[in-house]
């Protein structure tokens, strides 16, 4: 598996365990101590990871920070737990007593298991910040999340490194926020900037509240153009690699190879719940009258998609091969929660899909008849 696999993984189980979890120290055996393992920490290895770890550098007497994760046999990470259900705000100060203590150390983390906080020292040298340059939700982990942890795992883990990183993180939050309040809310001085780049008209306060709105607007629709253009790029360099790739991919032309053996070449075996659920899609779609003499399958490493005319126009994907079977759609995911209330319904990875409904067999299609069909009339 790699890194990425890994962490989707950890994020399952974290929400699969999480309600079973009391204390503190069950939040670190079945949550914090596989997200160690995952960095590429032997957790089972003291000259990796020290529990209860001590050091004598003026700490209040009794204070030990929950685990020091070591690197050539110095301390570079320290981890603070809290148990799953509680809140990790104003939970920092031990951490930072040991942080300001260990000038090895640059890297400190606060977790319930569930959010990680992620301390260094960007505004004074071996004083932890009062902010976090980093949070993260394994509930609602993104690729940008798996690309920073990426960066903290044992053998990428350079102190350097890492302060750069984190500078470029915050600065790009920062930017972020103030092209949010901007785009949302135009300043004057914005408003005149652009007028100024297509108009010689006197800029007064009256032309500026007249374009404020028009310039509001432009760059929502520019934004959206952007974005729009970018996953679509994306979606065709990714379906043209596939179909680069030779028997990388089964029809329902091939129905009789798949019955015969079971087998498809590269390594991909298209699976008997997944032709049942491309059949149900089919049933399901002919019994709303909408025309199937036009849709096929695709079996990927990924996913199975059920396309209409061609593999760009897809209507639904599936993942049954995962810990929690799962469908995706290009249907937004609040519109999929007001049509599926009783179903846990979650943003589809970026690129994949925008709405991810969980079942727990591939009958439950009979369920989502709405869904399928919208997603249906979505791509026609």
């Amino acid at each position: 598996m790699t890194f990425k696999d890994d962490i989707q993984k950890l994020s399952v189980q974290v929400k699969e365990r999480k309600e079973y979890i009391t204390n503190e120290e069950m939040t670190k055996q079945a949550l914090i101590i596989p997200f160690i393992q995952i960095l590429g920490f032997d957790v089972f290895n003291p000259i990796e990871i020290r529990p209860e770890y001590s050091a004598d550098f003026g700490i209040k007497k009794g204070e030990k920070v929950d685990y020091a994760l070591f690197k050539e046999n110095e301390p570079i990470i320290f981890i603070e737990a809290k148990s799953v259900n509680e809140n990790l705000n104003n939970h920092d100060a031990q951490l930072a007593r040991y942080f300001n203590s260990t000038k090895e150390v640059k890297l400190a983390i606060l977790t319930n298991g569930v959010e990680y906080k992620f301390f260094t020292d960007l505004n004074a040298n071996n004083v932890m910040d009062d902010t976090p340059f980093l949070n993260i939700n394994l509930l609602e982990i993104k690729e940008s999340d798996i690309e920073s942890l990426n960066k903290l795992r044992k053998e990428n883990f350079d102190k350097d490194s890492l302060i750069t990183y984190a500078e470029e993180l915050v600065y790009t939050s920062t930017l972020n926020e103030s092209l949010r309040r901007l785009f949302s809310n135009p300043s004057d001085d914005f408003v005149r900037f652009i007028v100024k780049d297509f108009s010689e008209m006197r800029i007064t306060s009256n032309v500026i509240e007249r374009f404020r709105p028009l310039v509001k607007k432009a760059i929502s629709n520019a934004v959206l153009d952007i974005v729009s253009k970018g996953l679509y790029q994306q979606e065709t360099l990714t379906i043209k690699k596939e179909e680069n790739i030779n028997n990388d991919s089964v029809n329902r032309d091939d129905l009789s190879e798949i019955e015969i053996g079971n087998k498809v070449h590269k390594g991909i075996i298209t699976t008997e719940n997944e032709l049942k659920g491309f059949n149900i899609v089919k049933d399901i779609l002919e019994k709303n009258n909408r025309d199937i003499s036009e849709i096929n399958y695709k079996d990927t490493t990924n996913y199975f998609s059920v396309y209409l005319r061609n593999t760009t126009r897809w209507i639904i994907r599936f993942n049954l091969d995962a810990s929690k079977k799962n469908v995706m759609t290009k249907l937004p995911v609040e519109y999929a929660k007001n049509i599926c209330p009783n179903k846990e319904i979650e943003q589809a990875p970026k690129g994949i899909g925008e709405s991810r409904v969980y079942i727990n067999s591939i009958d439950e299609l009979y369920d989502l008849e709405k869904y399928l069909v919208d997603a249906y009339d979505n791509v026609n």
